[in-house]
């Protein structure tokens, strides 16, 4: 099964959220999703496995996983695609 990973900015972008949507709706794909500091709330409109990016030992914020720097790049090596927003 491909996995997929976005890294997103900006979690309110009509495009991001339509790919991202078709993409999670193939049940051959795995989508993951890293919101990145700033990217905003807006997680409630994305599918798929959806994570908040902290930064420096800082909790996490809102009701997504955490994921720290090392979590992020065991996620990104172990992708078939990334892909940055």
């Amino acid at each position: 099964m491909p996995h997929l990973v976005h890294l997103v900015r900006n979690s309110t972008d009509p495009t991001l959220l339509d790919v991202i949507a078709r993409q999670a709706a193939d049940p051959t794909v795995r989508v993951s999703v890293v919101l990145l500091p700033g990217a905003g709330p807006g997680a409630g409109s994305l599918t798929g496995d959806v994570y908040r990016l902290i930064e420096d030992g800082t909790a996490g914020s809102g009701d997504q996983p955490s994921l720290d720097y090392t979590q992020l790049l065991q996620l990104i090596f172990a992708a078939d695609s990334v892909v940055s927003w």
